[in-house]
C-alpha cells in the first residue's frame, strides 16, 4: 500500500509540473517565417498557441544596420485572438531584418523570441 501511495504521489506531482511547462503561449508560426525571403510585407503576423493581449504584446524590427523600422499599434486578428498583427508603416526596402517579439497571453504569461527574414530585391 505504501508503494502505491508513493507512486500515486509521484505521478500527481509530475503531472502538475508538466502542466506548468505547457501553460505559456508558444509561437507556432510567423509570417514572414524564420529565414524566409519575401516581397516587402505590409505586416508581421505571429500565431501563438493561446490568445494574446495586444496591449501587452508587440515587436521591434531592425534592419541590417540596426535601425528601427516604424510599426503601427499591434492588434489581434478579429477572427483569431491567437494571432498578433503588427502593421509596418512604410514599405521595407530589400535587405535583412531582425524581429524581436514579446507576447502576453490571456492568462498573463509572458514569452519572447527572435527571428529574421529577408526582403527580396
Amino acid at each position: 500500500m505504501r508503494k502505491f501511495a508513493k507512486t500515486a504521489l509521484t505521478i500527481l506531482v509530475s503531472s502538475l509540473f508538466s502542466g506548468w511547462a505547457f501553460a505559456h503561449p508558444a509561437l507556432q508560426t510567423s509570417n514572414p517565417g524564420q529565414g524566409a525571403t519575401v516581397p516587402a510585407p505590409q505586416e508581421i503576423r505571429l500565431t501563438f498557441s493561446e490568445n494574446v493581449i495586444p496591449k501587452f504584446s508587440g515587436l521591434t524590427i531592425k534592419d541590417n544596420g540596426g535601425a528601427h523600422i516604424e510599426t503601427a499599434v499591434p492588434s489581434t486578428d478579429p477572427k483569431d485572438k491567437r494571432q498578433l498583427v503588427v502593421p509596418i508603416v512604410k514599405p521595407l526596402p530589400p535587405g535583412a531584418y531582425d524581429v524581436e517579439w514579446h507576447a502576453v497571453s490571456v492568462d498573463t504569461h509572458k514569452v519572447n523570441g527572435h527571428f529574421s527574414f529577408k526582403v527580396a530585391q
